[in-house]
C-alpha cells in the first residue's frame, strides 16, 4: 500500500479537507502497514531499535538486499550459506590469521593447510622448498634450474615404462655415475675381489684400454706367434 497522506484544505477551516472519518482511517491504514512490515501487525518486532544514527535489528532475516555504498563498522560473525557470483574489491581480505591479497595467500602461523584437496593448475607451480609423500607426474620429465635462473636446466626424463619400474638410491652420500660420466668413477667404488674373471669376456680389455703397454710374444719354436699378452707397464 502507498503512503495516505490526510487532505487538510488549502487554509484554515476552509471545508476542503478529509473528514475527520476519513483522516483517521489513512491514519490506521499507515500504521497497519507500519506494523505488519517492522512488527507481526499487532506489535512492533521488539529486536528493532534506533537513533538518530544507528538502527539495531536483533536476530533479523534480510531477503535479497541490495546495499549501495560503503558499509562500514565491524562484523563480529555472520554465517553465510549461499554466496554466489560475489566480487570484493579490496586490498585484503583477511580469515582469521589468514590474507588473500593481490597475488598471494599467506598465514601468519607460517602454514597453508588445504587438508585432503586435489590442487589444479595450468600455470607455473614456483616454490622454495617441497615437502611431499610420493611424487607422481602425467609427464615424462622434471626440470631443474639450479641455483642460478638462466637458460640452462637439468632434466630428468624417463622412457616411456611398459610396466611399473623401481630405481632405488643407496642410503649412502655420493655422486650419481652415468653413462656419459669419464671422470667420476674411482677405485673406491669397486670393491676388492668383485672383478672375477667370469665378469671380463675374451679380448674385452685390449691394448687400447692400458694406460702404457708391454708385450709379451709367446713362440713356438718356428718363430711363429702363438700368444699375444698384454700388460700395463715398461
Amino acid at each position: 500500500m502507498a503512503y495516505q497522506a490526510i487532505g487538510i484544505g488549502t487554509t484554515a477551516d476552509d471545508g476542503q479537507g478529509d473528514s475527520l472519518r476519513i483522516g483517521a482511517d489513512k491514519v490506521n491504514d499507515n500504521f497497519v502497514e507500519i506494523y505488519t512490515l517492522l512488527g507481526n501487525g499487532v506489535a512492533l518486532t521488539s529486536g528493532l531499535s534506533a537513533s538518530s544514527t544507528v538502527v539495531t535489528l536483533g536476530s533479523p532475516v534480510i531477503n535479497t538486499p541490495t546495499i549501495v555504498g560503503v558499509v562500514g563498522g565491524t562484523q563480529t560473525s555472520a554465517t553465510i550459506n549461499t554466496l554466489t557470483n560475489t566480487t570484493l574489491n579490496t586490498t585484503t581480505v583477511n580469515a582469521g590469521t589468514m590474507a588473500v591479497a593481490a597475488g598471494s595467500i599467506t598465514d601468519s602461523s607460517g602454514t597453508i593447510d588445504f587438508g585432503n584437496e586435489n590442487l589444479v593448475t595450468t600455470g607455473t607451480f614456483d616454490a622454495g622448498n617441497i615437502l611431499v609423500g610420493n611424487i607422481v607426474s602425467s609427464g615424462s620429465s622434471i626440470v631443474f634450474e639450479g641455483a642460478t635462473a638462466d637458460a640452462s636446466e637439468t632434466t630428468i626424463t624417463v622412457t616411456d615404462p611398459t610396466a611399473d619400474r623401481t630405481i632405488t638410491f643407496p642410503d649412502t652420500t655420493g655422486t650419481v655415475i652415468t653413462s656419459g660420466d669419464t671422470n667420476s668413477v674411482t677405485g673406491t667404488i669397486i670393491a676388492a675381489d668383485t672383478v672375477a674373471e667370469a665378469n671380463m669376456a675374451d679380448d674385452a680389455i685390449g691394448a687400447a684400454q692400458l694406460k702404457t703397454l708391454s708385450t709379451l710374444l709367446i713362440k713356438n719354436s718356428g718363430g711363429s706367434t702363438l700368444k699375444t699378452l698384454y700388460g700395463a707397464g715398461a
